[in-house]
């Protein structure tokens, strides 16, 4: 757990932060200019707020009112930046061993190779290696230091979206492999749902949400932070059945009696029944209808309730229970002709080919 209340002069506005951060991932968002790097600098001791306390896991690594102010490399915190920052001169093997704390952690040493697929990569230099292969060696230098907690800032602006989808499952899998606070910096909304649904909205400096993604939406007074960006439904449901000759992967979400099929090529290999993935399906990829649809090809048809409708100039984004939330981009003018609102029943449709799986 990672306690903070600070106050942190910039040079143009101040951060004023109090707030508490929980066990896995924590994605912080906002526009440029937000004070999400200077909070993450703050923590792991590159910025000194003016006043205030840090605490991780109850143990005060900066104070103003008792003077503490613990140097970078005592604080426990590995820190991944946007650009990775290896030692050029240095192979990989030796940028990882940079980070050890204990030169007798070679089960450790193994253990994060392998977590990164980085073994066939132990005696290259970052220059002859990919921006993928940099940022998982960067990231298995921060784990190698036997941090407590585990800062990312911006670690995929430097990527194509190609590298980002082979970073994605590998912070996947660090956070399912070792349980420390783990904070996501972007400007991304879309990046940061790969990775979790709690997100903490910053702006000049503060918090002004801090929630499940879901549950901010609700707030029409955090709209503009989500107005330029697509809004994703980011779900994690478990397989239920994997038909190896059509490659549909049918998914289950608690005791909900709505399922969803998609087309997941990989699961032949990848998935099996009980696995928990986690799906992304654009708000606008999915149309309402007030009845079930006979003889089509979208295979997805889930019946829900309209609990919330957010409305965004000439757009109205409904939210529908259909066993969990589903969010739905439509016009207001199609909301009108369906002569529908808050309480009613509707269908939601959508092709299996329009959702996406990580990784």
């Amino acid at each position: 757990m990672i306690q903070i209340a600070i106050k942190l002069k910039r040079d143009n506005f101040d951060v004023h932060i109090q707030e508490t951060f929980g066990m896995g991932i924590t994605g912080i968002f906002g526009p440029s200019g937000s004070g999400k790097t200077s909070l993450l600098n703050a923590i792991c001791g590159l910025a000194k707020p003016t006043e205030g306390n840090i605490s991780i896991n109850g143990k005060k690594v900066f104070s103003t009112d008792e003077k503490i102010n613990l140097p970078v490399e005592k604080r426990k915190i590995g820190y991944v930046f946007q650009e990775g920052r290896l030692f050029p001169h240095l192979s990989v093997e030796k940028n990882l061993r940079y980070g050890m704390k204990d030169e007798d952690q070679q089960g450790f040493f193994n253990k994060i190779v392998s977590l990164l697929n980085l073994e066939h990569l132990l005696k290259s230099r970052p220059a002859k290696i990919s921006g993928g292969e940099r940022q998982r060696t960067a990231l298995g230098r921060a784990l190698l230091s036997s941090p407590e907690l585990l800062l990312l800032d911006e670690p995929f602006s430097a990527l194509d979206a190609n590298l980002r989808q082979q970073i994605l499952p590998f912070l996947l899998k660090i956070h399912k492999t070792i349980n420390i606070p783990i904070l996501v910096v972007s400007h991304d909304i879309t990046d940061l749902l790969r990775l979790t649904n709690r997100i903490c909205l910053l702006q000049k400096g503060r918090v002004i949400g801090h929630d499940d993604y879901h549950e901010l939406l609700k707030h029409p007074e955090l709209q503009h932070c989500f107005s330029s960006h697509s809004l994703i439904n980011a779900i994690t449901m478990t397989v239920s059945r994997v038909d190896l000759e059509s490659g549909i992967t049918q998914l289950s979400y608690g005791d909900s009696h709505n399922w969803i099929k998609v087309v997941v090529e990989k699961s032949r290999l990848t998935y099996k029944t009980g696995d928990n993935i986690k799906i992304f399906i654009p708000s606008d990829d999915i149309a309402l209808s007030a009845h079930r649809l006979p003889n089509v090809t979208i295979q997805n048809q889930l019946d829900g309730i309209i609990r919330e409708i957010i409305e965004r100039e000439n757009v109205r984004i409904c939210l529908v229970d259909v066993g969990f939330p589903l969010l739905v981009e439509i016009t207001a003018e199609s909301l009108k002709r369906m002569d529908i609102g808050i309480g009613y029943p509707v269908w939601c449709l959508f092709k299996s080919v329009a959702i996406d799986v990580a990784g």
